[in-house]
C-alpha cells in the first residue's frame, strides 16, 4: 500500500508543481515532456548564443552518486514549502517524511 500511495502524490505533486509553473523551465530532470534530447538542445543553444556573442563558455558537469540518498527530511519538507503552497497532498507528504521509519532486518533481530 506505501508504494501505491507514494506513486499517487508523486502524481498529483507533479500536477500540481506544473500547473502552478513552480519549477524553473530549464529542469529536465523528472518531468513528463522533458528528455535529454530537449535538455542537450537547449545547452547547445546556450553555447552556440554565447560563441556567437564571442563570450567565454565553461561547463562543468558533476554526477553525485547518491546524492538524493542522503537528503534529510527537513530539507526535503523545506523545499516543498519553498516551492508550493500547502494542499492535502503537500501536508500528506510532509507527515508521510515526518512518521516515516525504517526497519532493518539483522542477524540479533530488526533495528529501527
Amino acid at each position: 500500500m506505501g508504494k501505491v500511495l507514494e506513486k499517487l502524490l508523486l502524481q498529483r505533486l507533479n500536477y500540481k508543481l506544473e500547473k502552478d509553473n513552480s519549477l524553473h523551465p530549464l529542469q529536465f530532470g523528472f518531468r513528463q515532456g522533458k528528455s535529454v534530447d530537449l535538455a542537450l538542445n537547449s545547452l547547445l543553444s546556450k553555447i552556440k548564443e554565447a560563441k556567437q556573442k564571442k563570450l567565454h563558455t565553461l561547463l562543468l558537469s558533476i554526477d553525485i552518486k547518491g546524492a538524493f540518498d542522503g537528503l534529510l527530511h527537513s530539507s526535503i519538507k523545506s523545499s516543498i514549502d519553498k516551492i508550493t503552497t500547502a494542499s492535502n497532498i503537500t501536508e500528506t507528504l510532509k507527515d508521510i517524511l515526518h512518521n516515516r521509519k525504517v526497519i532493518l532486518p539483522t542477524q540479533t533481530g530488526p533495528v529501527t
